[in-house]
């Protein structure tokens, strides 16, 4: 019978979790995220009012959203 270990600690071959990562990178992707719904939503909303146009503040944001997804995905969960 194997032996169950603590939460956190480096698995081995069994798929355990590795380490847990230092608290800095959670606010790091957090920071990574906000910055990417509003930078594409303040572009959105600049193109809305400059054209005026409708839907391009959600569309912005959406983008915003996925892109800063995907940077989050290749740094932290891809390497």
């Amino acid at each position: 019978m194997e032996q169950e270990r603590p939460r956190g600690t480096s698995g081995g071959p069994g798929g355990a979790p590795g380490p847990t990562p230092p608290p800095g990178e959670a606010w790091t992707a957090l920071s990574h995220l906000l910055t990417g719904i509003l930078l594409f939503g303040g572009i959105g909303w600049g193109v809305d009012e400059l054209f005026d146009l409708r839907g391009f503040t959600v569309a912005g944001l959406l983008v915003g959203a996925a892109a800063s997804m995907y940077l989050i995905y290749v740094r932290y969960v891809k390497s």
